[in-house]
């Protein structure tokens, strides 16, 4: 009997050994399929992960300020080209920092590394808003007041461009709330990869629109001016000087009424206006007194007579250096002034 019993217990124990063997061979197979797939979804985050490194490794270059500018040494149309410049430059670091939060959480991931190379993007797109922002308040400062069409171009720019400036500061908010939750050690949720995306996206149509609300800037800038002078030019004589010394004098009157409009470096347009009414009355008495010789004497002021015309549409373009330098050479070239009359 105990010999039977020997032999059944060797059997049950032989199969609960063979069970157990083939238990473990399944669950070892099962091990080396799990960890086939984590080697190839590890492969394929890997391999995303180069894709998003490559595309951040070309980092916009660090924007360094240049050397300070006078802008009142600069003519309205050397204004406008910087805004032009500093507009077009805003638009394209946009456009990359949009590019480079779409590579970036195209895997559905955001790491602390990523987070860094995107607020390097948002850094150099906010400089050039600011510097367009800076460069256009300048030339409200300088031309505002003498401005039409242009201030209507402009105001359209600025718009367009604080729209942009809003997204931008979206995605700044959206990067530091993930930062945040990194910095936890948190999971990060995809709600805040989508709000990233949906900032990016939007700065991105953004800067498209304010590409083109600026494109045709500088032509109207040429209208505004070509626009001043035409109107200038319906300017008829009111004040005619009586004789060569009046005449004389009248030039002066206008040197030195140009002077003091310009004594804070910008013009107005009833400034232009009286300036340009002043050229005519004393281009009129050049035109009928301004002969050499005579009993009056002094230099043959017909040879001036293109110089008030010359200096005001100076004045109505914008060029307020050459002007201003004009206005100057003007008054040497007429020598000395006149006694005032009692």
């Amino acid at each position: 009997m105990k010999p039977m019993l020997r032999i059944v217990l060797s059997v049950i124990v032989l199969a609960s050994m063979m069970l157990a063997c083939g238990q473990s061979g399944e669950t070892a197979s099962q091990d080396a399929v799990n960890t086939a797939v984590a080697g190839t979804q590890q492969a394929q985050a890997l391999a995303q992960a180069t894709v998003n490194s490559s595309a951040l490794t070309a980092m916009p270059a660090t924007p360094t300020p240049g050397p300070t500018v006078e802008y009142v040494n600069l003519t309205e149309e050397e204004l406008a080209a910087l805004i032009d410049q500093s507009v077009a430059e805003a638009v394209a670091a946009t456009e990359q920092t949009t590019t480079a939060v779409t590579t970036t959480t195209s895997d559905s991931t955001v790491t602390a590394d990523e987070v860094d190379y995107l607020y390097d993007y948002y850094y150099y797109a906010d400089y050039y808003v600011q510097t367009a922002e800076d460069l256009m308040t300048e030339y409200y400062n300088l031309y505002g007041d003498l401005a039409n069409q242009m201030l209507t171009e402009m105001s359209a720019i600025e718009s367009e461009l604080n729209q942009m400036n809003d997204t931008l500061t979206q995605i700044s908010t959206s990067l530091e709330e993930v930062n945040s939750t990194l910095s936890q050690g948190l999971t990060l949720a995809q709600e805040s990869i989508d709000q990233l995306n949906t900032a990016a996206q939007q700065a991105q149509t953004n800067a498209q629109a304010l590409q083109t609300q600026a494109q045709d800037m500088l032509s109207v800038l040429q209208a505004d001016q070509q626009g001043r002078v035409d109107q200038l030019s319906q300017i008829q004589p009111n004040n005619i000087p009586t004789d060569k010394i009046a005449a004389l004098q009248s030039a002066f009157d206008f040197i030195d009424f140009g002077k003091t409009a310009m004594g804070d470096n910008k013009l107005s347009r009833d400034e232009l206006t009286n300036l340009a009414q002043l050229g005519k009355n004393a281009q009129a008495g050049f035109a009928n007194f301004g002969g050499g010789g005579g009993p009056a004497g002094g230099p043959d002021l017909s040879q001036f007579s293109g110089k008030f015309d010359e200096i005001v549409n100076q004045f109505a373009r914008g060029q307020m250096p050459q002007a201003r330098g004009n206005l100057g050479q003007f008054e040497t070239s007429l020598g000395s002034r006149p006694g005032r009359r009692p």
